[in-house]
């Protein structure tokens, strides 16, 4: 057979299901043909027909992955998430959406919701609209919002938030073993204690903390919360500083952490100002470790700050692959996607391993 006649073959057993999808729907074969081409010239009815029999059909595998099967696409999130003088880790994981759909004809629609008491009836009613063909919800942590998400026939993705009766997907930083990871990173530099300073409001946040007791065990330390941790309400610098300088005024030099790590880069830079006023050193009294996103690692007075960059971009990019791999297959269980953070040596963080070795050593 020539190549002529494979593309004559190929291309009559495209119209052949064309014709076969139009019989079995009941829709005319151009409606069949926008809905496979990803038009927005289309009923979500005929969409939903048309994808139902393609994918018992195995058609849909068939489609290139050049081509998203959307028309619109609904991100709900928390108000703040929507302005880069808001949230700016949750705005720039939507910026990473935005970038994976610009190829496209994909319009976005917003909906903004409270992160544990989100307006359900405003959620119902965005997510209602006709013309809405995939849903991705970030960083929202209610339950009812969640059951009532699962109960539409529209693909759904989360980001940094797990519903918790794995009703649908999810993509999130790998938060337990990004926790464990930078307690590790410490420990392997000789540091001990290791006092974790962060907010512990959201499941993700518990998660870190699960990992750094892990650590702790790894390496034979006994987690104490009293030495251990100490906890602040929300990400401001302003909070974590009152709370960190009460922390140094009532301990003794020596009842101090050999490094503190910070559950976000502002907390990060509260942590080294308030160290600073009392003093000290950092890294050479006490190392600063953050969990913090690529572009935020900077000090403010120069400099790189020790870190886990957490994936963020990249959570955005991997949502709507995966909202197009519901459209296109047929898969029954669902799963959540972790994304593994990147450790960035900075100058925040210096190696006492001598210190420790010394206290070994033997004289003859």
């Amino acid at each position: 057979m020539t190549t002529g006649e494979r593309g004559i073959d190929h291309k009559m057993t495209g119209k052949l299901k064309i014709k076969q999808l139009a019989e079995l729907t009941g829709l005319s074969q151009s409606t069949v043909s926008r809905v496979l081409a990803g038009k927005t010239n289309v009923s979500q009815l005929a969409k939903e027909k048309v994808f139902t029999h393609a994918r018992a059909m195995g058609i849909l595998r068939d489609i290139p992955a050049s081509r998203l099967l959307m028309n619109t696409l609904l991100i709900c999130a928390p108000a703040a998430a929507f302005t880069p003088h808001g949230d700016h880790y949750y705005y720039e994981v939507i910026q990473g959406i935005y970038s994976e759909v610009s190829r496209y004809d994909i319009h976005i629609k917003k909906c903004a919701l409270e992160i544990n008491d989100a307006d359900v009836s405003l959620f119902m009613k965005a997510m209602a609209e006709a013309d809405i063909d995939g849903i991705v919800i970030i960083g929202i942590d209610d339950d009812v919002l969640y059951r009532l998400a699962s109960q539409t026939a529209k693909p759904i993705v989360t980001i940094n938030a797990k519903d918790k009766h794995m009703r649908t997907d999810c993509v999130s930083p790998d938060h337990y073993a990004i926790g464990y990871s930078a307690a590790n990173y410490l420990f392997g530099k000789g540091h001990f204690p290791v006092l974790l300073f962060t907010d512990l409001r959201r499941d993700t946040m518990m998660q870190r903390l699960d990992g750094f007791k892990r650590a702790c065990q790894a390496h034979n330390v006994i987690f104490d919360e009293a030495r251990h941790l100490l906890v602040t309400k929300g990400y401001g610098e302003q909070e974590a500083r009152t709370h960190i300088e009460k922390y140094l005024e009532q301990r003794d030099r020596g009842e101090l952490p050999s490094a503190i790590l910070c559950g976000g880069g502002a907390i990060a830079q509260a942590v080294i100002k308030a160290v600073q006023s009392h003093g000290l050193k950092v890294p050479e009294d006490i190392s600063v470790m953050s969990f913090v996103y690529a572009h935020d690692n900077k000090l403010a007075g120069g400099g790189e700050l020790t870190a886990v960059n957490l994936p963020c971009r990249e959570l955005g990019t991997e949502a709507v692959h995966i909202l197009q791999s519901r459209l296109t297959r047929e898969v029954s269980h669902v799963f959540n996607l972790l994304l593994q953070g990147t450790i960035t040596p900075g100058e925040t963080v210096s190696d006492v391993n001598w210190k420790r070795k010394a206290l070994y050593q033997r004289h003859p």
